[in-house]
C-alpha cells in the first residue's frame, strides 16, 4: 500500500462530503487505505464516511490521541493525517510532496501561520496539524512511550509526540533528535476582492474589515514546487443555520469571529467546489 490516510472528525457533516469527494478523485483507490476516527459525532458524520468507503472508528478521543492512533494504524509507505475541512485539489499532490520525502526528510506540512489574513507569526517554522504527510518508516523512529487509561488501567503505548502546543509543535524537536527534518509548504490566501463578502452590523469580539476582502475568508491554499495541492477551510464545524444578520460569534477562546461570516465563506467554497469552479490562486515556484 502506498498511502494511508487518517482523518479526524467531529460533527463534520457539513464539509466532510467535499473532503472525501476530493480524496476519492485525487488519489488512486487501489493504493490508498482510508480510516476515519470519529469523536462520537451526533450529526451523521460516521455514516457519511462509511458511504465513501472509509473504515470508520467511533471513539471519544482528543485530537492528539486520535492522530497518534491513526498514525499507528498505517502500514503504508506514506501516511497523511488530515482534518475534515481539507480538500485536495490536484492529482499530483502526492507525487510532488513525496519528491521531498527523501534523505532525512520525514514530513511535509504547511507552516502553521494561521487563517488567511488572520496570521499568527508564532507558527512559523512549525507544522500545521490539518495536513501532515509522513514518510512512515522514518516518522515511526520518533515515537515515544506514553501511558493511557484503559478500563481503569494505565497502559503503555508508543506514539508520535503530538501532545505539545498547537498539537504539532513538538514534532520538529523529535525529528531533529533522530537526525530528521521536515519540509514546509507555502501558504496562500484566496483571491482578494474589491468588495467585502460580509460586514457585521454589531461589535464582534474580533473583527477587521480586511478579513472580509477574500473570496474564501479565512480559508487558505497550500503549494509546493509551484503546484497548489490543497485547501483548508478552518472552523468548518461552526457552519450553522444562522441568518446573515446573526450576532452570534465563536467563543472568545476561539477568536470571537461572527458565525455568519464563517457560514458565508464556507458556503461560497462548497458551492464553488460543487460546480467545479474553485478559484485557485497561482503559486510561483521557490
Amino acid at each position: 500500500m502506498r498511502l494511508f490516510v487518517g482523518m479526524t472528525t467531529w460533527n463534520s457533516a457539513s464539509f466532510l462530503p467535499a473532503s472525501l469527494t476530493a480524496l476519492r478523485d485525487m488519489t488512486d483507490a487501489s493504493e490508498t487505505h482510508l480510516v476515519v476516527l470519529d469523536n462520537d459525532s451526533t450529526d451523521g458524520t460516521a455514516g457519511i464516511a462509511r458511504r465513501f468507503g472509509a473504515e470508520v472508528i467511533v471513539r471519544r478521543s482528543g485530537q492528539a490521541h486520535a492522530l497518534m492512533d491513526l498514525f499507528n494504524c498505517s502500514r503504508a509507505e506514506f501516511t497523511l493525517l488530515l482534518h475534515a475541512d481539507v480538500v485536495l485539489l490536484d492529482r499530483r499532490w502526492l507525487d510532488v510532496c513525496a519528491a521531498h520525502l527523501t534523505g532525512n526528510v520525514a514530513l511535509v506540512s504547511p507552516e502553521d501561520i494561521g487563517c488567511g489574513p488572520n496570521t499568527r507569526p508564532w507558527g512559523r517554522g512549525m507544522p500545521e496539524s490539518s495536513f501532515l504527510l509522513f514518510r512512515t518508516a522514518l516518522a515511526r523512529r520518533t515515537r515515544i512511550w506514553f501511558r493511557r487509561r484503559r478500563f481503569k488501567l494505565l497502559l503503555p503505548f508508543r506514539g508520535l509526540d503530538v501532545t505539545g502546543e498547537h498539537i504539532t509543535y513538538n514534532i520538529p524537536t523529535r525529528l531533529r533528535a533522530h537526525g530528521l527534518d521536515w519540509q514546509a509548504m507555502r501558504v496562500h490566501t484566496s483571491t482578494r476582492l474589491d468588495d467585502p463578502i460580509y460586514t457585521p452590523h454589531f461589535q464582534a469580539p474580533q473583527w477587521s474589515s480586511e478579513l472580509a476582502m477574500y473570496r474564501y475568508g479565512l480559508g487558505n491554499f497550500y503549494s509546493i514546487d509551484g503546484i497548489v495541492t490543497h485547501y483548508h477551510n478552518w472552523f468548518e464545524r461552526e457552519v450553522e443555520d444562522v441568518p446573515d444578520d446573526s450576532d452570534r460569534t465563536l467563543p472568545a477562546v476561539s477568536g470571537g469571529l461572527p458565525l455568519a461570516f464563517i457560514k458565508r465563506y464556507t458556503h461560497t467554497f462548497l458551492d464553488d467546489f460543487a460546480r467545479g469552479a474553485v478559484d485557485i490562486p497561482e503559486a510561483s515556484r521557490g
